[in-house]
């Protein structure tokens, strides 16, 4: 009578305890929430024209919207877990902006295409941020040819270069982690072309929202005025015309990076 009862008993517990989700929660479970809406897109036609075409390496995040219609913020992901934890599914590709400001002078077009993301781990525990914005800079000389391409990496632009790989007029750029550091943009190989590595598996080209391309004042104010810590947004006044002087360097002459 005891082992029956006890057998019985044991069996309660098991379908009990199986009417319940394991407490072991993988990193995307524990960092799940909703994903921002993304802003219609809006730009001029160069803005479309010239903009850059990204992949991301499988230990990076993917960027995604910033702000929603409603002046919301993205609150970011804490940085905490691996590189790539609760930031790469497929829904934050679906609701990707990009957001743009450009300056023309002297036959010359600078095109800043800002890119967020939620956040920027090295995945060993120390180093990262919540928050990451990186840039493109893309250099057009009478509005026909592009000249220069120039991707941010931690605050700089080493990696420009004069001949970018190119799909038609978008640039090709990837989204990468830099060694035991954070993540950076780097130029995409030519021999990469077609060894994709998103979701989808084609070069991504998101939503682009133009520098007078916001729905409303209050959307832009509560985009460009917010403060995402360690990571700067470099389309604003403040910022622009000194990243575009970084950006350009020495190749492109008579350009003026602060003549609007």
């Amino acid at each position: 009578m005891h082992i029956s009862y006890l057998g019985s008993a044991l069996l309660a517990i098991a379908e009990a305890v199986s009417a319940y989700s394991s407490p072991i929660l993988r990193e995307n479970e524990v960092f799940r929430r909703d994903v921002l809406t993304k802003l219609p897109k809006n730009a001029d036609e160069n803005s479309f024209r010239f903009q850059p075409a990204l992949d991301f390496n499988k230990d990076s995040c993917y960027n995604t919207a910033a702000v929603d219609t409603q002046g919301n913020l993205n609150p970011g992901l804490p940085n905490k877990g691996s590189p790539s934890a609760g930031c790469r599914d497929i829904s934050r590709l679906d609701n990707a902006n990009v957001y743009s400001r450009s300056r023309c002078n002297n036959g010359w077009c600078a095109y800043m295409y800002e890119y967020y993301f939620e956040v920027d781990r090295t995945g060993r525990g120390t180093g990262g941020h919540v928050h990451d914005w990186e840039n493109v800079v893309v250099f057009v000389q009478n509005n026909d040819r592009i000249a220069r391409v120039a991707p941010s990496a931690h605050g700089e632009y080493k990696g420009a270069t004069n001949s970018p790989v190119l799909d038609g007029d978008h640039p090709l750029v990837v989204y990468h982690k830099n060694g035991l550091s954070t993540h950076a943009f780097r130029i995409a190989k030519e021999e990469g072309r077609y060894e994709v590595e998103n979701d989808y598996g084609w070069w991504q080209i998101a939503d682009l929202v133009a520098w007078d391309g916001y729905p409303s004042d209050f959307v832009q104010d509560q985009l460009t005025h917010h403060d995402f810590g360690k990571a700067t947004i470099k389309l604003i006044d403040s910022r622009f015309g000194d990243n575009l002087k970084k950006a350009a360097g020495n190749s492109i002459p008579g350009f003026d990076p602060y003549q609007a």
